[in-house]
């Protein structure tokens, strides 16, 4: 069954995961079965000009970017550089490795929604630490 996430719930109560970059984790829900071993994790994401963060994704996802502009690179095959506008959809695969940097003035916003193991509590548990 769907729930709604009133407007509240994503723009209130911000926590800075890294230095200049906020998830809400009102939105993180986790709600599910006690007999699975995964769940679909939501979050609402804002990057302000300037920061860059690796992650380590331990399920598939997938981003919706809604504001500003945000450049990543393959950690495990450095070559590989991309960039995603807001209008952009990007699929992640489990165990992909990326290193995240925004350079848009108005900063970056978006959400996402990864299928995870239940002991994955939160995005924040995604970050590398270099």
């Amino acid at each position: 069954m769907p729930t709604h996430i009133p407007i509240d719930s994503y723009t209130n109560a911000p926590y800075e995961v890294v230095p200049k970059a906020t998830i809400h984790p009102s939105v993180e829900l986790h709600d599910h079965a006690h007999d699975t071993t995964h769940y679909l994790l939501p979050t609402v994401f804002s990057v302000e000009k300037g920061t860059e963060f690796v992650v380590r994704y331990p399920g598939p996802g997938v981003f919706y970017f809604t504001d500003g502009e945000m450049k990543y690179e393959d950690v495990q095959n450095p070559r590989f550089h991309n960039t995603v506008k807001a209008g952009s959809v990007l699929h992640v695969d489990e165990g992909s490795v990326l290193r995240w940097h925004c350079n848009t003035d108005a900063g970056c916003k978006g959400f996402l929604a990864f299928y995870v193991p239940v002991s994955v509590k939160s995005t924040e548990e995604f970050l590398v630490t270099e």
